[in-house]
């Protein structure tokens, strides 16, 4: 019926749990339909994600009138880089998130984030220091994307927080941002990265969506990988690696190994051999990476020819492998450098949009 809500549709909430009303962005075609009753619906979903910051007069007034928000994230500050730009973005509930949109040759990369912190606590990342304050919900994540803009053509799952902790509002997000009648993102560009909660992987198996899985491995013992991810100690290194391969056996893809080199702790000869067992011959490629400095953080860089011969190793044994470039430190935008300026209230939104100005 017009005016009424969706039994599915979400609800945005004030602390204390007043509600403010449904967030548009979190709907999907048929619950925006069932809003819209007998209206033509199908121009006005679509205006949601191609209309960024001037929503037509009509629409605004129509979401007035069924308590029906546009949009409920707000740009508290932009920093732009050589080739990246970071957004911090405040939520309703005074919370914050940054993204980052990353230049390529052939179109933008928007990194979004799926939480605010991060139950695991990554030794080498800035994002789980504060630990984890609560989900974002698949309006503040589909917002994400549409607010850093139009240019967007690949989506990574790499911001703050851990995608598979938040399993149900990240493949909602997804289904929302690929539907034909709003969004129409293409799944290939889409990729979940995470570091491998066994139980998720093996819901994920079981999806049809077309997206990319990156798998944040990072050693090749139990004991080592206990100490950087202190989070996932209960998670078995070996089930880990297992599940992410039967993944992509099952959709016929190739999941990806994001390996950070460490010096002392990861970056051996044993290593390189031991990871190269785990993945030669398997629908499984590794992305060697160097450590962004986070601050506060007492970790190093591997030198150049320890990467080097780590790489090579992984190479004579037919595993492939690639180096990844970093993008973004020049605004501490790289990954596990992005971080919670500050978690508590909108005050501090408001002191920063002072202090610097508002993002447009």
């Amino acid at each position: 019926m017009p005016g009424h809500r969706h039994q599915n549709a979400p609800i945005a909430r004030k602390e204390g749990g007043m509600t403010e009303g449904t967030p548009a962005l979190g709907l999907t075609a048929s619950e925006f339909a069932a809003i819209a009753g007998t209206e033509p619906s199908t121009v006005a979903y679509r205006d949601l994600f191609i209309r960024h910051d001037d929503m037509p007069r009509e629409l605004r007034r129509w979401a007035d009138a069924r308590n029906v928000q546009l949009r409920t994230l707000s740009k508290v500050k932009c920093e732009r880089g050589k080739r990246s730009q970071k957004v911090l973005f405040g939520l309703s509930d005074g919370y914050a998130v940054e993204s980052v949109m990353i230049q390529r040759r052939d179109g933008f990369t928007a990194c979004i984030s799926s939480q605010v912190g991060c139950a695991f606590s990554c030794r080498f990342c800035a994002s789980g220091q504060a630990g984890l304050k609560r989900n974002l919900g698949r309006h503040e994540i589909v917002e994400q994307v549409v607010r850093l803009g139009p240019k967007v053509n690949r989506i990574v799952f790499m911001g703050i927080g851990e995608p598979l902790n938040n399993y149900e509002s990240v493949l909602a997000a997804i289904r929302i941002m690929r539907d034909r009648d709003g969004m129409r993102f293409p799944t290939t560009g889409i990729t979940i990265s995470t570091i491998g909660i066994p139980k998720a992987l093996a819901r994920l198996r079981e999806e049809h969506l077309g997206i990319n899985l990156t798998v944040s491995l990072h050693a090749t013992t139990q004991d080592v990988r206990d100490r950087l991810i202190p989070g996932s100690r209960k998670h078995d290194l070996r089930e880990v690696v297992a599940r992410a391969i039967s993944w992509a056996e099952r959709h016929n893809r190739i999941v990806t190994f994001v390996y950070l080199l460490l010096p002392g702790l990861n970056d051996g000869r044993a290593d390189a051999e031991r990871l190269a067992r785990m993945l030669v011959g398997k629908p499984a490629r590794v992305n060697l990476m160097r450590w962004n400095p986070v601050e506060s953080v007492d970790l190093g860089r591997s030198a150049d020819h320890q990467l080097h011969h780590f790489r090579q190793r992984l190479v004579r044994a037919g595993v492939p492998v690639v180096v990844r470039d970093t993008q973004g430190a020049d605004i501490d935008a790289a990954c596990g450098q992005l971080w919670l300026r500050d978690l508590h209230g909108l005050k501090a939104a408001q002191r920063m949009r002072t202090q610097y100005g508002a993002a447009a």
